[in-house]
């Protein structure tokens, strides 16, 4: 796998925001897939706050992560976040998600940011294997979550 910025690859960004739907539009009841798309498009930064990265396998898209700003409004105290980190149910346990987590973790420590957030409803072992450490768990939009957060080096 490779990863690439999404900026460097524009025509996956609505095939990215289809996958990211169907796995958390309940996150966003009421969210249509072209707001979705709009929203990833507008977090393609490039080496700053927000980027997308994309895991692909020749020209196929199998896997994403971001780096944003603010990723869960019940908690805005705390940024930068981790979100999206997303794997293609074929690819998934190939080591795809932790690739893409440190590449977007040696991202931050580049731009300096000591501590970075997330928030999962299915993935806490993944990111406890990581190194990532349970802040709290709470219900969020229905759903049973922990937010977890990773010290970095900077």
């Amino acid at each position: 796998m490779r990863i690439q910025r999404l900026t460097d690859q524009e025509p996956l960004i609505r095939e990215l925001a289809q996958l990211h739907f169907e796995e958390w539009g309940h996150f966003r009841p009421g969210e249509a897939i072209e707001s979705r798309t709009e929203r990833l498009r507008a977090c393609c930064g490039k080496d700053a706050i927000p980027e997308v990265v994309v895991g692909m396998l020749g020209s196929e898209l199998c896997a994403s992560a971001m780096l944003v700003a603010q990723d869960m409004d019940a908690r805005p105290e705390l940024t930068p976040w981790l979100a999206g980190v997303y794997v293609k149910p074929k690819y998934r346990r190939s080591g795809f998600a932790s690739a893409l987590v440190a590449h977007i973790v040696g991202n931050a420590q580049a731009l300096g940011i000591p501590r970075l957030y997330l928030y999962t409803d299915s993935s806490e072992s993944l990111y406890a294997r990581l190194g990532w450490s349970v802040l709290e768990r709470c219900l969020y939009k229905g759903a049973s979550v922990a937010v977890m957060s990773k010290e970095l080096s900077v």
